[in-house]
């Protein structure tokens, strides 16, 4: 009996330890509470909360907390666990723990349990959230089937998390399994788009993965409309099915240790002997003084570029991403209009601004501070290299990033849903982009400047831009704001920066969009100066220290 004990106490602070590092890594938890939370928030504030059945006071969000506690779940207990796990194999961690006495089940159990304290986490706040602020009833029959279909969709989550990390040894790659596969089932799975009619062959697909059976279990058990306990056989059998089927390719497949081939990169790889570098070699190769500005920046672009294109999650929600939901949206939703134009063109207008400020806002301030934790900067104040040049590799290569991904999806909205693009329309474009790249550019050094780690940057840009995203036409979430939401997007950036290209792109014709040009000129100009006195300060305390 006692070793149970110790074996059960060994779990729990394995498991707190787990949670403690959930909860001091800003980033996770913005996406898998904060973030669910606030897409509520904002569908609420659009959609509104009206009575549907006064005889009962059920309201809109009745339908709504359900599928956004089941996306909020899913992200903690499959995307955040696959990427943390993935990221202590790759650090060594797990091959560490290998090497002490604590038996491999107990971490296993202890990460599981982890999830499973977040997941009650995610479903406490936004349930609670729902009641407290929408109206939301529990159902007192359902709630028995409710509450086994939670921990089913915890348990089969859970374990695709593991099955994700036995399969793909790159944490770079399970990353982007973890966040892009789970955003664009929940498209499909009827999280995001409730209610939408969707093509047969989306449909199908959204039907053979488990989340669209666990939110619809989950939603019906909060409907009070519908008759017996809530208990859905046929929702919870696949969710089981995909339970088993993760859990063995688990067993069958999970590794305590990173792959060889970055393990040879990391430490392994030998030097290019001195012998081999010829005297001419070198001469050939030496610049004859200071290379020229434009090949400095053009140095730093090149390289910003190549990271970008190793880093396969960023790469693909900044690139893939906007490209996935002007298709998808479009293809959904194609009939309609929005801002007076067709949706295509909307989207075309608001996928653009969205790319704007994911290269040059959340990219380049993730790049720098990055760099900054790793010294890159500390060491690049020594050489003959200026630190203008640094900023302006990373501002070129978001330039060239939006450019590529817009003339993309300029041709995705023309071939596949008769958009036309007047000559006219591309001068207003480009000036609205160049600039709009040079504004959140100036805003994402800021925030570079200001974050003492990357972790940290993170949260601020996309803690600040996803959710300008939802209220400043970016995102389309189907139906007009409430003025305090209308106001906030109005006062921002990417709001201005949707309605210039937008302006564009508007087949009726529109004057050039002088106005919202100047509001993103203005938060760019206000930022120039915020800039140089972070940058002042920072240098200021790097001396004294």
């Amino acid at each position: 009996m006692n070793i149970h004990v110790a074996d059960a106490g060994l779990v729990a602070r394995l498991a707190r330890h787990e949670t403690r590092s959930f909860l001091r890594t800003p980033i996770a938890a913005v996406f898998t509470v904060a973030m669910p939370l606030l897409m509520m928030v904002i569908v609420g504030a659009a959609v509104g909360n009206a009575t549907v059945d006064p005889a009962t006071g059920v309201r809109v969000m009745q339908f709504v907390v359900p599928v956004m506690t089941v996306f909020g779940i899913a992200q903690g207990c499959f995307g955040a666990l696959a990427m943390h796990l993935a990221d202590l194999r790759d650090r060594g961690w797990l091959k560490r723990l290998r090497g002490t006495p604590v038996p491999a089940w107990a971490v296993i159990a202890a990460l599981a349990g982890t999830s499973l304290a977040i997941a009650l986490a995610t479903t406490v706040v936004l349930v609670g959230a729902g009641v407290l602020f929408y109206d939301v009833q529990l159902v007192g029959r359902t709630l028995p089937a409710l509450l086994l279909t939670l921990l089913l969709g915890v348990v089969c989550f859970t374990a695709l998390g593991f099955a994700v990390v036995a399969l793909v040894r790159s944490a770079a790659a399970v990353q982007l399994i973890g966040t892009g596969l789970l955003l664009a089932l929940a498209f499909i799975s009827d999280v995001i788009l409730v209610g939408a009619k969707l093509p047969v062959w989306l449909e199908t697909i959204g039907w053979i993965f488990p989340l669209r059976h666990f939110g619809e279990a989950v939603r019906d058990a909060f409907n009070p409309f519908l008759p017996g306990s809530g208990l859905h056989g046929g929702h919870l059998a696949v969710l089981a099915a995909w339970a088993a089927g993760a859990v063995a390719v688990a067993v069958w497949r999970f590794g305590w240790e990173r792959s060889q081939d970055r393990a040879a990169v990391a430490g392994t790889a030998k030097p290019r002997p001195p012998a081999a570098v010829s005297r001419p070699a070198i001469r050939a190769v030496r610049p004859e003084g200071r290379p020229a500005p434009w090949r400095l920046a053009g140095g730093q672009a090149a390289h910003a570029a190549l990271r970008l294109r190793r880093d396969l999650p960023t790469a693909f929600f900044t690139v893939v991403l906007p490209i996935l939901l002007l298709v998808i949206i479009s293809l959904v939703f194609g009939e309609t209009q929005a801002e007076g134009v067709p949706l295509p063109v909307f989207m075309l207008a608001a996928m653009t601004a969205y790319t704007v400020g994911v290269s040059a806002y959340v990219n380049l301030a993730e790049a720098v501070t990055v760099d900054k934790e790793r010294g890159v900067l500390k060491r690049l104040a020594g050489t003959p290299l200026p630190r203008w040049a640094y900023y302006s590799g990373w501002v070129v290569c978001a330039l060239q990033v939006t450019l590529a991904t817009t003339i993309v999806l300029a041709l995705v909205a023309v071939s596949g849903y008769d958009v036309r693009i007047g000559l006219s329309a591309i001068p207003v474009m480009l000036v609205t982009v160049v600039l709009g790249v040079a504004c959140f550019a100036v805003l994402g050094a800021l925030v570079a400047t200001l974050a003492a780690r990357s972790a940290t940057a993170n949260a601020i840009t996309l803690g600040t831009f996803l959710p300008l995203a939802f209220v400043s036409d970016v995102f389309v979430v189907g139906g007009p704001l409430p003025a305090v939401l209308e106001t906030a997007g109005e006062v921002f950036p990417l709001k201005h920066l949707s309605h210039a290209l937008l302006a564009a792109l508007d087949p009726a014709g529109r004057p050039w969009p002088w106005t919202d040009l100047a509001v993103v000129a203005a938060w760019m100009l206000a930022g120039v100066p915020a800039l140089a006195v972070a940058n002042g300060r920072r240098t200021k305390g790097d001396a004294s220290a």
